[in-house]
């Protein structure tokens, strides 16, 4: 039960985490919305029915297949029906009673005979040779929808038809001149005929309903000749057993009937069609609603699930691609489909999406010059997560000066000479312009390199500017900030360093990370905490820990990571810091701990029992109220306490180790172990090791990160773990980024290693399919 409640409550959460997903995903189903809205109001009103049409017409012709060869047309160059001519009735009873001798299976008269002739012994010679087929003679009573006479119901008088069985054609097309279903059988005075196409495929019964009629037989495949072809001696084709239908020519309809290929058939082929259909029962459809709902199912996922750009871009053209392939497909099986409406979600869409990079390019450009504002480089540099280097920001002093003295076009060419000088040596450099801002990224990594070089920059504007034929002088000052953080803010650092920055005393100013700007900006995400939690935005990835000894991962670290809509990512020190300073470390901690509990039981529940390590802060250590938390956590998820593991951060920060001991020996009373984070850095001292009860150490990545090229940081590491099994507490060794490093800390005998070389923080679904690698045998392999 405890199970059901988690999985409930996760299942809850994952609906409020809607809220948390990055903008650009969001903006991309608010546009799908739009399009499937739209696509739903041109299927309501039919808006693309014709189009439907002309796909279903390419569909007929994509595969052939070919007709069963059991039915014969005839068709009549002449109304055999005229009663001011009953020599027609002559030559149709003469014909009858040839088929007659040439032992033809079933004859079907699509002729009616409403109304006797001028000779009743032409009418009595017709009945005569209907009478003598018997059984084979079936007559067609017709139900005109097209033309002048729509609706009407002719039939053949009863004095001809005798007691011949009767079947029933409904004519009728749309206005388009296709018919592209046929009915199983016709209500005609209260009683129910089978239609002419069901009894042509041998279905006698009267069932309702209709089917789809497929026409990828050519025309030219379905035998047909002249009425007055039928003789004993010059008979091409033999007629025994087969199936005839006597119609009239395309020629002698008052409308025209098409089928796909063909401008103007008999209206006898649509019947021919539509039993062939049913013989081989290619009678599929698939509706325009099932179509939609699938295709904006399978657009919503690749939209949610496909982060990066170029695969998402490979999967919309999967979903063009998939419409041709689907109306091929149908072709193949026998399937007729409706994805006009889907071809509308993708049309709409792409216009929505286009206007959409059309504003954002708009915005991202300075109207005057052409070049890129500086919100472009906070987004190339944020996309890009291997950029490294500065941010370099050039104020140009004096502006409000040009801006009052030189007009729109001399401005632009002012700016635009500025950039050629700062491009002097490197003519592909990408420069961003904004107000009196120019800016751009170096991929140099050495603050004092690039301050050299942008000393050598500043000489060059030494020199002053010609602009409309009048001499400019320049002043230019610098401000740079590291790139090692959230690039919105280290390039908000570089504008204010900039800002501070002065021709005479410090031209160029290089921002601290402890900045006036980053002051200001910490306060405002203090505010957010509470909001960010509540909507998802801050969650938990997971970090596997590896035994060294087998190469299985035997454990996780939950850590936590906070996507902001507007800043985008926020450095996790950064914002528990402030949670520290704003009060809310607890309530961060149990958001924490019901993600990883959850997260560790569903681990449980798949057949991997793994340890989940949380990190608590020092601070909580104060009172017991962290043990009701965690006692509550675990009773709330189900997660056994035997496999959760307590990561004590910064442990200088414990204001009274007797009430800490206290607390930490509560916890390991509930079955919890107890790790020291960050061992060796800062003041986590051996007096605190020595003092509370800790099972677990995790060197600090400093020293692990440094032992390939520094024999003291391997010294150190090796102390540690010689300690620990001495001390017979667990060794784990963080940040182990490469195969020498942790082939050094096998070799030391540290069994339990968490690092980039192993494993990335994930997130709880790649953490899923990591598992179910690792239990196959992929990774090792």
């Amino acid at each position: 039960m405890n199970l059901v409640r988690t999985l409930d409550r996760a299942q809850a959460r994952s609906f409020k985490s809607l809220g948390s997903l990055p903008k650009g995903v969001l903006e991309r189903l608010k546009h799908l919305s739009i399009s499937g809205f739209i696509a739903l109001i041109l299927f309501a009103t039919l808006f693309l029915h014709p189009v439907d049409q002309l796909s279903w017409i390419f569909q007929s012709k994509f595969v052939n297949h070919s007709p069963s060869g059991d039915i014969i047309f005839f068709g009549a160059e002449r109304d055999m029906a005229d009663p001011q001519i009953p020599s027609r009735r002559e030559e149709l009873a003469e014909a009858l009673a040839q088929l007659d001798r040439q032992g033809v299976g079933k004859v079907y008269i699509d002729i009616a005979f409403s109304k006797a002739s001028t000779s009743p012994a032409a009418d009595r010679e017709l009945a005569k040779a209907i009478d003598a087929l018997g059984a084979r003679a079936i007559i067609v009573d017709r139900i005109d929808l097209n033309g002048i006479n729509d609706g009407r119901i002719v039939t053949t008088l009863p004095e001809i038809r005798g007691d011949a069985r009767r079947v029933v054609s409904q004519r009728s097309s749309n206005y388009l001149g296709f018919s592209w279903t046929s009915e199983f059988a016709h209500s005609v005075k209260g009683r129910r005929y089978p239609s002419l196409s069901a009894s042509l495929a041998g279905i006698e019964d009267t069932r309702p309903g209709s089917f789809q009629i497929d026409y990828s037989v050519p025309p030219e495949d379905i035998a047909s000749l002249d009425l007055t072809d039928i003789s004993e001696e010059a008979n091409v084709l033999s007629l025994v057993g087969r199936t005839v239908v006597i119609g009239e020519d395309a020629g002698l309809s008052e409308t025209q009937q098409r089928v796909p290929g063909q401008f103007s058939v008999p209206y006898s082929y649509v019947a021919i069609y539509a039993a062939e259909t049913l013989k081989s029962g290619r009678t599929g459809y698939f509706p325009a609603l099932p179509a939609l709902a699938t295709y904006l199912m399978l657009f919503a996922s690749i939209i949610f699930f496909v982060r990066q750009r170029k695969r998402r871009r490979i999967g919309y053209v999967m979903l063009v691609s998939l419409i041709p392939l689907m109306l091929y497909g149908g072709s193949l099986l026998g399937v007729r489909m409706e994805l006009s409406y889907c071809m509308a979600i993708l049309i709409v869409y792409g216009i929505l999406r286009s206007r959409a990079r059309w504003q954002d390019r708009v915005a991202l450009v300075d109207s005057e010059t052409g070049l890129p504002k500086l919100r472009a480089l906070e987004l190339e540099t944020s996309q890009d997560i291997h950029a490294r280097g500065h941010l370099v920001v050039a104020r140009i002093h004096g502006y409000e000066h040009v801006l009052k003295t030189l007009s729109r076009a001399e401005r632009a060419q002012y700016i635009l000479k500025l950039v050629d000088r700062l491009r002097a040596t490197d003519g592909e450099l990408a420069i961003y312009s904004e107000g009196h801002h120019l800016a751009w990224h170096s991929e140099e990594e050495s603050s004092a390199t690039l301050a050299e070089h942008l000393e050598g920059l500043r000489a060059m504007f030494a020199a002053p500017l010609n602009v409309a034929g009048s001499s400019v002088d320049v002043g230019i000052s610098f401000g740079v900030a590291k790139l090692d953080g959230e690039p919105a803010a280290r390039l908000a650092a570089a504008v204010a360093a900039a800002e501070e920055s002065s021709e005479a005393l410090q031209p160029i100013k290089i921002a601290e990370s402890s900045s006036r700007f980053d002051e200001l900006w910490d306060i405002s995400l203090r505010a957010r905490i509470d909001e960010a939690m509540s909507a998802g935005e801050i969650f938990c990835v997971y970090q596997p820990k590896v035994d060294t000894r087998n190469g299985t991962m035997t454990g996780v670290e939950a850590l936590v990571r906070w996507q902001d809509p507007a800043r985008g990512f926020i450095p996790p020190m950064h914002f528990i810091a402030q949670c520290e300073k704003a009060g809310r470390m607890e309530a961060l901690t149990e958001y924490v701990f019901e993600h990883a509990c959850a997260a560790g039981r569903l681990m449980h529940f798949r057949g991997r029992s793994i340890t989940m390590s949380v990190n608590i802060s020092a601070t909580l250590l104060s009172d017991m109220r962290i043990v009701g938390m965690v006692r509550n956590v675990l009773q709330t998820t189900g997660f056994d306490p035997r496999y959760l593991v307590l990561e004590v951060t910064e442990t200088s920060r414990i204001g009274n180790l007797a009430t800490a001991e206290t607390v930490l020996n509560e916890l390991r009373a509930i079955g919890a172990r107890i790790s020291m984070d960050d061992f060796g850095v800062g003041e986590t001292n051996f007096e605190t090791l020595f003092e509370l009860p800790f099972d677990e150490l995790k060197i600090d990545r400093l020293f692990v990160a440094n032992m390939a090229r520094s024999s003291k940081a391997k010294a150190i590491v090796a102390s540690i773990v010689d300690m620990g099994q001495h001390a017979r507490i667990g060794v784990v060794a963080e940040g182990a980024e490469d195969i020498e490093t942790l082939n050094m800390l096998t070799e030391m005998g540290c069994t339990h290693v968490q690092g980039y070389v192993l494993a990335r923080p994930m997130s709880l679904d790649n953490l899923l399919k990591f598992n179910e690698l690792e239990d196959s045998g992929a990774l090792k392999a």
